[in-house]
């Protein structure tokens, strides 16, 4: 999931150890009361990514995975034009009427013309469709030539790659969700093969060195940036990414 409708008002953000005990007592609540950890992402999000590609005021930013709209509103906040995204209209509603102006729309063929964005977010999506390709296709073809995008989620092999089924991942993604399904019965959301599929860090990352449109600038994990040397460590990174994002310009 990717979004949910921001709180009213400056959101606090804490930094360092801080931070890192906030995200982590957040991410734990997250079943229960998800829009805390997302409305926190979501501005730190804007934040960076008005400090790297902005001002952010009058681009116009596609959230692909919107959900219900957190980071759309977060990106908003700073003056961008936004057109948010989503397959599902559950997600779309979770915590309310749908983000303003949504497209009930698949990522992976979005109804957008070439070159017709100058940045694309999306966030903890690819794992959760079953062609995470076709989906770096469609963030070549809509991003103006100089447009950036922010391709973040959750590779297979991280402490929480299998979602609900975490640890079973561990055991692969033939026997781990069988396995998973045999002790405890089908997910809560997300099931294998319906809602989650396995995205892994090293051909995902050699798929979108491959597009001729794109040129990656930096390759970091998500919730610990200064430790992008993971990135470098072709078996460790599967592991330890926790959450893999991947930093493109459209050349």
């Amino acid at each position: 999931m990717s979004g949910g409708q921001a709180a009213s008002g400056a959101v606090e953000r804490p930094r360092g150890l801080r931070r890192v005990r906030t995200l982590w007592r957040l991410w734990r609540e997250e079943k229960e009361n998800p829009a805390p950890f997302y409305r926190l992402l979501a501005a730190e999000a804007a934040e960076d990514l008005d400090r790297r590609y902005g001002p952010l005021t009058g681009q116009t930013i596609v959230d692909l995975g919107c959900g219900p709209g957190f980071y759309t509103e977060a990106l908003r906040a700073l003056d961008a034009t936004v057109i948010p995204v989503d397959n599902d209209p559950a997600e779309l509603s979770m915590v309310g009427d749908p983000p303003e102006g949504a497209l009930l729309a698949d990522a992976a063929a979005l109804p957008l013309e070439d070159a017709s964005v100058d940045g694309a977010f999306c966030s903890n999506l690819l794992e959760h469709t079953p062609d995470a390709h076709a989906v770096i296709r469609e963030i070549e073809r809509v991003l103006r030539p100089g447009g950036w995008g922010y391709i973040s989620w959750t590779n297979w092999y991280s402490p929480w790659g299998g979602h609900d089924m975490t640890p079973y991942q561990f055991l692969g993604p033939r026997l781990g969700p069988r396995l998973y399904e045999r002790r405890h019965g089908p997910p809560r959301k997300n099931p294998y093969g319906a809602g989650l599929w396995p995205v892994h860090v090293g051909p995902t990352l050699r798929y979108v060195r491959s597009r001729p449109g794109l040129e990656v600038e930096r390759v970091e994990p998500r919730y610990w940036p200064w430790a992008r040397f993971i990135a470098h460590l072709p078996l460790a990174r599967e592991v330890l990414m926790w959450n893999c994002v991947i930093r493109v310009r459209r050349r």
